[in-house]
């Protein structure tokens, strides 16, 4: 027989915590049942195995407590399966899939590991198809306050989901941004006059008497020149005659790159080079045959032709974990990866911003390293 589980409930609303009657500091980390570890970040929990590896769910879970991912699917995905004695309640239960098997389900999104993933941390899985999500619980926001992500990590949004800035130094917070010069370009982000703190967002009161919410007592403004729902224009603007600038509330940063990688711009979006600007590629050999036609011939993980050039690693380089590692070849070579993938560059890139390796090489078992993590999509221009 299922048991439930005791522990206190709390309202998710966006995807995000909320507890208006308590701080952050009187909540502690949610409760999980045997067989989960909650691993704090900036904006909230991802919730990982007991072995902390990461677990995700998809987009196309779309019914509740029902999984689409069967048959083949399960190869890369495979089901976080539960025990019969499993304790259900408070938005964790378990749902019988096709085959017999039992699976978790958090908010009723069944849970997965991803295959490629090869150690704690790792999350390779994330937005593969544009349909996979760490699984992840959000920490506790002023109503109308929420996370995103944006290419500098998870930032403090607004309910149009605008970025939120602060002062990049300390400043008297109930004098600052009161000029109409100010206040052209930087929007308040008012709180209702009965609001209260929330653990590290606080409600300050301004000059002219109004309220605001404050982040670890720097005051939260909005960006006039933010149009676009990635936009973070507001980053290293002025906002008075001294010369002070405002700086995005960043919750969680992004993880860190390799030292030797470079981001450029290119007509189809920012991608990601080595020190000298040569595009950097993955190879996945699942897709060794491309819809366009067969190559030719495959350059494999360990092999160094005219064209792909490996991406090797020296002994003393250290990955910084994440989206990276550092593979070790059967010759005894090191390797660099991203997402579990080898790395090369193209030797027909010869341009900084070129990917002719991808444009016209016919082979989409290789794709270009975007600065946004996610694959190249659509269609290219062609130059």
């Amino acid at each position: 027989m299922t048991r439930r589980m005791t522990f206190r409930a709390i309202t998710l609303i966006g995807g995000l915590a909320l507890i208006p009657a308590l701080s952050l500091a009187e909540v502690p980390a949610p409760k999980v049942p045997a067989g989960f570890v909650l691993v704090e970040k900036g904006h909230g929990w991802a919730i990982t195995t007991s072995d902390t590896m990461t677990l995700y769910t998809s987009k196309r879970d779309i019914k509740p407590g029902k999984s689409s991912c069967v048959e083949d699917c399960v190869v890369s995905w495979p089901p976080y399966l539960a025990a019969e004695d499993a304790m259900t309640g408070d938005g964790w239960s378990v749902i019988n899939r096709e085959e017999g098997t039992r699976q978790w389900a958090y908010n009723d999104k069944p849970l997965y590991r991803y295959s490629v993933d090869q150690g704690p941390g790792d999350t390779y899985g994330e937005g593969i198809g544009l349909l996979w999500d760490i699984s992840f619980i959000g920490k506790p926001t002023p109503p109308g306050i929420s996370a995103k992500k944006t290419l500098i990590g998870h930032v403090a949004a607004d309910q149009h989901q605008k970025t939120l800035y602060t002062p990049q130094v300390e400043v008297d917070v109930a004098s600052l941004c009161v000029e109409k010069s100010c206040l052209d370009s930087w929007k308040p982000v008012m709180a209702p006059h009965m609001a209260r703190s929330i653990g590290d967002w606080d409600v300050i009161t301004r000059e002219d008497g109004l309220k605001q919410w404050a982040y670890k007592g720097q005051s939260l403004f909005r960006y006039s020149g933010d149009v676009l729902f990635e936009d973070v224009e507001g980053g290293d603007v002025a906002f008075d005659k001294n010369g002070n600038i405002m700086e995005a509330m960043v919750l969680e940063p992004r993880p860190p790159y390799p030292d030797w990688v470079r981001v450029h711009d290119t007509d189809a979006g920012e991608m990601l080079s080595d020190e000298n600007f040569n595009t950097i590629y993955t190879w996945d050999p699942s897709k060794l045959f491309s819809r366009l036609a067969a190559p030719a011939k495959a350059c494999g993980a360990e092999c160094l032709d005219e064209e792909w050039v490996p991406r090797y690693a020296d002994d003393d380089e250290v990955s910084p974990g994440g989206n990276w590692a550092i593979l070790p070849l059967s010759d005894g070579r090191l390797q660099w990866a991203y997402k579990g993938r080898h790395l090369f560059t193209n030797t027909r890139d010869k341009t900084q911003g070129s990917f002719l390796g991808y444009r016209h090489g016919g082979n989409r078992a290789f794709n270009v390293v975007m600065h946004s993590g996610d694959a190249l999509q659509g269609t290219l221009r062609r130059p």
